[in-house]
């Protein structure tokens, strides 16, 4: 059944080509089938990374998963989020675990970060879990992640530590950190979430 993924892959990006009947149309269609393309070559290059286990059932939730990355690309998605995207139907794929409503929640939380933020995440869950600050205590592994994280992201990402605080900030809304209020500011920490995504993306790699 791994073939016939492939296949659907094919046929579905095929399928989605438009017309082009004028100037805009032509523009269009250069538009979209360059995006496609793009996008058909992450998802392709990220599946052949593993060994795909792909039921008859994981087919037919796989149609639907990879219509939302096929409309992601459409949108204009970035590269950095369309491979967050692709990493996860793999990760699906190679477990033979493909659910589309499991992805559809996933896609639409990797699909609207900006790049500064997944670096920021990857940034978050390194340091949290490095060794040297794990075998800290709890307020002190707070301070000490935090601190390696600034001074890894500013000014190489960030602009200003305003910055990275604001956007770091920013990244509640998401689920993928957990705020916490001490003596020193806030603090931040993976939230289980953000654990479960780590599980299947790479952050870093993704933002390269």
């Amino acid at each position: 059944m791994s073939e016939s993924l492939i296949a659907a892959i094919g046929d579905m990006f095929s399928l989605a080509n438009v017309p082009g009947g004028n100037v805009v149309g032509y523009a269009l269609k250069q538009l979209f089938t360059k995006r496609l393309d793009n996008a058909r070559e992450i998802l392709l290059k990220e599946l052949a990374r593993g060994d795909m286990r792909v039921s008859e059932a994981d087919l037919e939730e796989g149609v639907a998963i990879v219509y939302r990355f096929l409309r992601a690309a459409q949108e204009g998605a970035a590269r950095v989020n369309l491979r967050l995207l692709s990493q996860v139907i793999a990760n699906q794929a190679w477990q033979g675990t493909m659910k589309a409503d499991e992805f559809l929640y996933y896609a639409d939380i990797l699909g609207a970060l900006r790049r500064d933020e997944v670096l920021l995440l990857g940034s978050l869950h390194r340091n949290w879990f490095d060794p040297s600050h794990a075998a800290l205590d709890i307020g002190q592994r707070r301070i000490a992640a935090r601190a390696a994280m600034q001074s890894e992201l500013t000014p190489a990402v960030f602009e200003s530590e305003a910055d990275f605080f604001a956007i770091i900030g920013s990244l509640s809304r998401t689920g993928l950190i957990s705020t916490v209020a001490a003596y020193g500011g806030a603090f931040y920490e993976p939230s289980p979430l953000l654990e479960r995504f780590v599980h299947m993306v790479d952050f870093d790699a993704a933002a390269a």
